[in-house]
């Protein structure tokens, strides 16, 4: 075949294809071959300089490890009594620690142990190593903290096996008490120092420097924030009233530390993103904890079988109790700007066909109703009437009290609180018109006018008198061991007695005086200034 004709070229063609991709193949092969070589070459390299660095990192570490007991020496003197004793308020730390104690920790790390840190950190992001070279100062440091938390968990008191085990009183004031003196100590004094630290060891390096930061703190800083709503779910689920109000004290705790976490970590650093995140939730989740808190609240009054009292048995432990958590409640959501997390609750009806409002509004409105209830019917378990509604005027006046400094907390958000402070009055009014009735309109009908025949009247009239001076000593001799705690109140009671009783005794007197001349002060016990004077004695629980 003719190696000029078309087949002929069609063939070498062909074989030099073959020939030219075999050698790309080859050329491919080689530069592979040659780029594993230099990549291994590469890591190679790579080792054996981390295995050069890592060592003086490490040793330089060990070396502010082995510092550590000077660390918790500055936090026994600066902390220790704080941490130690139960007399101080957990939520007074800036009363009980020095300006000093901030700086303490990174104080008792010597400033040539942190310049050699910075040398090997700086040897190591130069060479490349970011990730590895957080890791290992993120080891380093949380084992600091946590070894700083361990001995000061070891100062704080300890409860006994039983407290621990019923859960009681005791428990959750020990719990909140402990877990807001460590945070006011993490947030306020290690963390400040940790970040103080990290910025010395890094300095220019701000992305690993961040990292590093977010890997020490974030953890410590999501379990204060856990363990605040821990404590507050814990008190929500308790089944005293006594624990729910409790729910405040870590409200305060969490408002008090968020100023200084945000100080700390301040936007737009990533760091801060995520904390602002979790600060956001775990006031979300604090919320629902008083929600729930209210829903238990109900269920505690509707149980309630037995009411208790104080002050002579005329004022009702669970209008005390009952108004006092709600008041807490309202502070610690005033306290710790909860308005958002009400935005998100739905807006409802009460049914009466009003505007809508907030569903804690209504559920606000139904425990005050249920409470009233549940104190009317056991008013109506007193021998004595006027006993029962000096119990109820006690009770209301303590009741209305509380709505109004709730009001003043909450003015946005318990839309029906009016309804509730009129409603509340109108009862009270009625209570004391029923007293009024119950005990002094039979004294009163003895004072009344005879029928005009001035020998009967004259014998009525002395009649009358014995029987009022009697019964008016004996109503005094009770009441005045009854108790009104309420100074204002005990002031309307007596001047509703004194606008009817005084008036007409000094009318009756006045007459029977008339009749009989000097030898009415025979008859007379009381004067007029003897009736005010008793009168004043009344409702102070015989004191």
């Amino acid at each position: 075949m003719d190696s000029n004709s078309p087949e002929a070229v069609q063939v070498n063609s062909g074989s030099q294809m073959d020939v030219d991709s075999q050698e790309q193949e080859e050329d491919m092969q080689v530069d592979s071959e040659e780029a594993a070589q230099q990549a291994n070459s590469e890591s190679q390299e790579a080792k054996t300089d981390i295995a050069l660095i890592m060592p003086k990192l490490t040793a330089y570490i060990n070396v502010i490890r082995t510092n550590n007991s000077t660390v918790i020496d500055a936090i026994h003197n600066y902390f220790g009594q704080y941490l130690r004793s139960e007399e101080i308020d957990d939520l007074d730390f800036k009363e009980h620690i020095s300006i000093d104690a901030s700086n303490s920790v990174i104080n008792a790390i010597h400033p040539d142990m942190i310049d050699n840190l910075h040398e090997a950190v700086m040897m190591m992001l130069e060479a490349g190593f970011d990730r590895e070279c957080c890791n290992e100062y993120s080891k380093f440091r949380t084992k600091c903290l946590g070894s700083y938390l361990s001995y000061m968990k070891t100062l704080q008191p300890q409860l006994g096996f039983e407290e621990n085990a019923k859960k009681g009183t005791n428990f959750f004031n020990h719990e909140i008490r402990e877990w807001t003196k460590v945070s006011n100590v993490i947030v306020r004094v290690l963390l400040p120092s940790e970040r103080t630290l990290c910025q010395r060891a890094f300095l220019r390096y701000t992305e690993a420097k961040n990292l590093a930061l977010m890997e020490v703190c974030r953890p410590l800083l999501i379990s204060i924030l856990d363990s605040a709503v821990k404590h507050a779910v814990e008190l929500a689920r308790s089944k005293k009233i006594e624990y729910f109000s409790r729910i405040s004290r870590v409200f305060k705790a969490f408002h008090d530390l968020m100023p200084e976490i945000e100080s700390l970590f301040p936007g737009p650093e990533p760091l801060g993103d995520l904390i602002r995140n979790e600060v956001i939730n775990t006031r979300k989740r604090l919320g629902k904890a008083t929600m729930d808190i209210l829903k238990r609240l109900e269920d505690w009054i509707y149980k309630e079988n037995e009411m208790a009292s104080f002050y002579g048995g005329l004022y009702p432990i669970i209008s005390w109790d009952v108004m006092n958590c709600l008041g807490e409640i309202c502070e610690a959501w005033t306290v710790i700007g909860l308005e958002k997390v009400l935005e998100e609750i739905p807006m409802v009806s009460d049914g009466e066909g009003t505007a809508p409002c907030s569903s804690f509004s209504i559920q606000f409105n139904r425990i005050i109703e249920m409470l009233n209830s549940h104190v009317e019917i056991e008013s109506k378990k007193y021998t004595d009437p006027a006993e029962g509604y000096i119990f109820m005027m006690n009770s209301q006046r303590y009741i209305q009290q509380k709505i109004i400094d709730c009001q003043s907390k909450m003015s946005t958000i318990l839309l029906m609180a009016n309804g509730a402070i009129d409603e509340n009055n109108a009862k009270a009014r009625q209570n004391l018109e029923d007293y009024r009735q119950s005990s002094w309109d039979e004294v009163l009908g003895l004072l009344k006018q005879g029928d005009g025949d001035e020998r009967n009247e004259v014998e009525y009239m002395k009649e009358n008198l014995k029987l009022f001076n009697v019964q008016f000593k004996e109503i005094c001799r009770v009441q005045s061991t009854w108790f009104v705690l309420d100074e204002e109140l005990r002031k309307e009671i007596r001047e509703t007695i004194e606008e009817i009783l005084l008036p007409s005794y000094g009318t009756f007197i006045g007459k029977f005086q008339k009749v009989l001349g000097s030898d009415a002060d025979r008859y007379i016990e009381y004067s007029m200034y003897d009736i005010d004077a008793l009168l004043n004695d009344l409702f102070r629980g015989g004191s």
